[in-house]
């Protein structure tokens, strides 16, 4: 089940705070990117990828990801979607 298959509505208080830490993940993987450490690059986008991953089960839409990091909803969602890496037998 997907957060958008559930009936209750997400807490919008709740919501807001993931949505913070989304930004603040976003900040630390932009700063990462400036210094140029590999190490705090590769935890910077873990880290990222774990707060919108957090944003998600709690009900926060791509639209609000994206508005977190500055970025189209369609470019969050293309980056940050679970991929499932098989394709189903035909």
């Amino acid at each position: 089940m997907t957060p958008a298959d559930t009936t209750m509505d997400p807490d919008p208080a709740v919501v807001a705070a993931a949505m913070d830490d989304v930004a603040t993940a976003g900040r630390e993987l932009a700063a990462a990117k400036q210094s140029g450490a590999v190490g705090a690059l590769d935890r910077a986008q873990r880290e990222l990828q774990s707060a919108v991953d957090a944003a998600r089960e709690l009900g926060a839409g791509w639209g609000q990801i994206g508005a977190a990091l500055g970025i189209a909803r369609g470019n969050a969602y293309q980056r940050f979607r679970k991929k499932s890496f098989g394709w189903p037998a035909r």
